[in-house]
């Protein structure tokens, strides 16, 4: 399960069961679901992934940011609440990148946010297999 941990938003990913396709889940509104770590428990237990992979946000020196301690914090706490093991990737940019691939939708899905979230986690999770040596 790919997560892009955000102050308003986290988007969540996952694969389908031979563990091939990719695809968004949801995004989580964090003021709606203010019980972060209850709102993906409840997606674990209805996708039940092995690993979680949460994306870390670095800076242009590939240094850990103040955001980064959050992530790391969160991360902690959903990994003790789940027994799952967590894994971390570079998500520098996801976003940005997300929305530049939803340029070339309709201008009203260009504009949400959520499905912006929710792609930046498809990309998180991509990376990661990528890194792991999965080929497509």
């Amino acid at each position: 399960m790919g997560i892009d941990y955000g102050i308003r938003r986290v988007g969540v990913a996952v694969t389908d069961e031979q563990g091939l396709a990719i695809r968004g889940l949801t995004t989580i509104d964090r003021k709606k679901n203010p019980d972060l770590i209850a709102a993906i428990l409840s997606l674990i237990k209805q996708e039940k992934p092995e690993a979680l992979v949460i994306g870390l946000p670095l800076d242009i020196n590939m240094a850990e940011t103040v955001m980064s301690k959050e992530v790391r914090s969160f991360a902690e706490k959903l990994q003790i609440s789940s027994g799952l093991p967590v894994n971390f990737v570079d998500e520098s940019y996801s976003s940005k990148k997300a929305a530049e691939l939803m340029r070339f939708r309709k201008k009203k899905m260009r504009k949400d946010k959520a499905a912006i979230d929710r792609l930046a986690a498809c990309l998180i999770l991509q990376s990661y297999r990528e890194d792991q040596g999965w080929e497509y």
